[in-house]
Order: C-alpha cells, then structure tokens, then sequence
C-alpha cells in the first residue's frame, strides 16, 4: 500500500495534543505495525515539513529518504506553459511570450511559489481575460484562429502583483 499526504504540514496547528498530532501518531503506529506493505509518502515544502517533522520524535526516525525536489526553472515553467497550451488546442501569439516569461520570472521569486499550480493559475487567468476580451469584441471579426490564441493583452500583469515589504514600506507590484 501507498499513502500519500501532500501538504502533510496542513495535518498541524499550534496546539499540541490536536486531531492533527493524533493523527500523526496513528500514522506512525501504521508505519511501524506495517513497514514491510505499506510506504508512506509525506510531501510539502521543506520549511514547513522540517516543523511537521519535528513534531513527532518517532516520525522523522521512521523515514528513510528525505528527497528535495527544486523549483522548476524559468525555461522549464515556459515549457509547461507550452504543454499546457498545447493540450488545450491554444496558442501563445508571439508578442505575448516576453511578457509571460516576464510573469514566470515574477513568480518564481515569491515565497512558497507554486511552480506547475502557478503556471496553471496564470494560464487560467489569461483564458478568462481572453474570453472577456472577445466577448466584448465585434462578432464579425471573430474566427476560429484568433478563438485559439492568446496576445499578450490576455497577461495582465495586475493579475499577478504581490504586495512586498522593501526598506519597511509596502510596495505593490514587481519587485526585483
């Protein structure tokens, strides 16, 4: 058997002796009672899951590998974007590529970025700009290319702003 737990941290809270910390317990008694059928997969980010870790001596001493897994790189999140689109029957107009690269680039210095799950929130973003955007449009000038293609009007980058603390004020928008 195989249990996987992503996000296993979100099993905790601030207080000891929780449903979350009993449910721990009952995790680690199934990993002993069952080590030789069972694995037990504990996934998140590794700030949070060295708290979650230590919160059970006996967990951490039941888990054999520790794998970290990087964040994918900006070339690589414009790859996913392009197997998305793909899957999808859209396309990126080539005006638009510089500035969801520009977009990926912003993302990926945010804390507990969300790599795949931010490259789908993106595109999700831009399919509802594109709607908007042909919905307000002449019926008429509508085709079925311009149905499946994405400008860089469809990346707004309001959508995409964090609010970041730099020299103690808050500033809203990219930061670099």
């Amino acid at each position: 058997s195989v249990l996987f737990i992503d996000e296993a941290y979100a099993l905790l809270d601030d207080r000891t002796g929780s449903f979350g910390d009993e449910a721990i317990n009952t995790i680690v008694q199934e990993m002993e009672n069952a080590r030789e059928d069972t694995i037990v997969i504990f996934a998140g980010y590794p700030k949070e899951m060295e708290y979650f870790l230590s919160r059970n001596p006996g967990l951490n001493s039941r888990i054999a590998y520790h794998i970290n897994f990087p964040d994918y790189n900006e070339e690589e999140l414009f790859e996913i974007v392009r197997l998305m689109l793909q899957e999808q029957n859209l396309k990126l107009y080539t005006a638009a590529v510089p500035r969801v690269k520009s977009i990926i680039a912003s993302g990926c210095r945010q804390e507990n970025f969300g790599n795949g799950r931010y490259i789908r929130n993106v595109l999700d973003k831009a399919k509802i700009k594109q709607a908007s955007r042909l919905v307000a449009s002449d019926p008429s000038i509508i085709t079925d290319e311009n149905i499946n293609i994405l400008t860089i009007d469809d990346f707004d980058y309001r959508s995409y702003q964090t609010i970041t603390l730099v020299n103690n004020q808050n500033v809203i928008g990219f930061y670099k």
